[in-house]
């Protein structure tokens, strides 16, 4: 089986989808697939000029995000050489998402967007919560379930007991992942045996400078830390490790791969509703709640006054519903099935 997988944009910087993308090419690689990724602008670029070649070696293309120019051209070329397409969001159509740039969005869904998400051979989910924002936008295309897997890492947090314990944040710097709200409620908290750290890239400089002069005018420069973004594995996996708890206060997410990273080291995790992670709950693996910031409040004010046995319980209730159900070989497996189904389906 030979499979073209493309995003727009493909960098550390762009976040979760970076991760969870370039797995999926290595491990469906592993899995003796014939893989082709194409990962950036320039290579549209020359795509398009040799797409005949291109498609003349794959039996589907697997394309990974929406609303871009690349996105029209790539799809048509694909329909042009009769090949099966299969399109992944990516959170693109969650309604917090289809708020943001309205006018223009709503253009280029009636201009082209619909008709190529209608004309393709299948839509890919990465939860169930994206998949019925799917069908509440009236899309007829079927559409298949399948998460994100995850590389569930040998190590794992084992020592939760220290007298200053560390709050993560690693995501992107947006207004969307709530991290001024996360700001304010700490200040509210202002439980002195814990720490914030922040890492992650900035997709929105005001945004950014907000936070920076919030976390002045609150005098909590000693209590919350901003570092840069971090890539390496081996330094990222000691900065989750050095963590007591994991938080992503926000607004919109259809899959989250920050919060699956802390999971698979066993760090419990603190989010909202707004992400596909309301089971935590259920596990004792996390606090989720609905997204404001009193709510927020509450919520970090519970985690951050939990005992150290809690909080490894909660962690280790996390990594066993991980490896239970988004291990990569096993999500994997479920890529090879769709994918068979997909080029099965005339």
């Amino acid at each position: 089986m030979k499979v073209a997988l493309a995003i727009h944009h493909h960098s550390p910087g762009y976040g979760g989808p970076y991760t969870a993308i370039s797995e999926t090419a290595y491990y469906l690689y592993k899995k003796n697939l014939e893989i082709k990724l194409l990962e950036n602008q320039n290579q549209y670029t020359s795509f398009k000029r040799d797409y005949n070649s291109i498609f003349k070696r794959i039996d589907l293309l697997h394309y990974f995000g929406i609303w871009t120019p690349n996105h029209f051209k790539v799809f048509y070329s694909a329909k042009k050489a009769k090949k099966k397409i299969i399109i992944s969001p990516l959170g693109a159509l969650e309604p917090w998402a289809m708020k943001q740039k309205k006018i223009k969005k709503k253009l280029a869904w009636f201009a082209y967007q619909k008709k190529i998400l209608d004309n393709c051979d299948y839509i890919h989910a990465t939860s169930d919560d994206e998949k019925k924002h799917l069908i509440d936008l009236k899309i007829t295309t079927p559409i298949k379930v399948i998460p994100h897997g995850v590389v569930i890492s040998n190590v794992k947090k084992n020592n939760f007991i220290k007298n200053k314990k560390k709050a993560l944040f690693f995501s992107r710097i947006h207004e969307k992942k709530g991290l001024l709200e996360l700001v304010d409620s700490w200040h509210e908290v202002n439980n002195q045996n814990w720490i914030l750290e922040i890492y992650g890239p900035v997709s929105d400089d005001s945004y950014f400078s907000e936070v920076k002069k919030r976390i002045v005018k609150l005098n909590l420069k000693e209590n919350i830390k901003i570092f840069k973004p971090q890539y390496d594995k081996k330094k990222k996996e000691e900065i989750i490790l050095s963590s007591d708890c994991f938080i992503l206060p926000s607004k919109s997410e259809n899959f989250g791969m920050s919060i699956v990273e802390a999971l698979s080291y066993g760090i419990p995790v603190l989010t909202t509703t707004a992400t596909p992670w309301a089971i935590l709950q259920k596990k004792n693996a996390g606090i989720i709640f609905n997204f404001s910031k009193e709510n927020l409040t509450d919520s970090l004010r519970k985690i951050t006054n939990m005992s150290s046995e809690k909080l490894y319980e909660m962690g280790k209730n996390g990594r066993d519903f991980l490896i239970e159900n988004y291990e990569i070989n096993k999500v994997i497996d479920n890529y090879i099935n769709f994918y068979k189904e997909v080029l099965n389906n005339k």
